[in-house]
C-alpha cells in the first residue's frame, strides 16, 4: 500500500485531536513532529501513550482498512523507541503500512 508521508501525518494528527479530547490542557499534545510522547520530557504519561496509539491503530482501521498492532514484539524490541516523538512515530506507521 502505497500511503504518502503527508497522509500519515494526517491520520496522527486526527489521533492526536481524539486523545487532546480527553486529556487535561497541561496533558494534550501538540501537533508538531517533535513532539515528544515518551520520556522525561512527554506530556502524557505511560496510559496516555497507550491511548494514544490505539487512537493512531483505530484511524489506520477507519481510513484505510487496515489492522494493526503497533505497540508489538517488533517495536518493543527497536533500539530507539518508535514512539518518542511525532515524527518517530509518524515514519514508523508509514513504514508499517509500506510492509503491510
Amino acid at each position: 500500500m502505497d500511503i504518502s508521508k503527508e497522509q500519515v501525518t494526517a491520520l496522527v494528527y486526527r489521533a492526536v485531536d481524539e486523545i487532546n479530547g480527553e486529556l487535561t490542557p497541561e496533558q494534550q499534545l501538540t501537533k508538531n513532529p517533535a513532539t515528544v510522547l515518551f520520556g522525561t520530557e512527554a506530556t502524557i504519561d505511560s496510559m496516555g501513550l497507550v491511548s494514544f496509539i490505539v487512537a493512531v491503530e483505530e484511524q489506520l482501521s477507519e481510513e484505510l482498512g487496515l489492522s494493526m498492532t503497533l505497540a508489538d514484539d517488533k517495536a518493543m524490541s527497536m533500539e530507539r523507541s518508535p514512539f518518542k516523538t511525532l515524527a518517530t512515530l509518524i515514519q514508523y506507521v508509514q513504514n508499517r503500512i509500506a510492509a503491510a
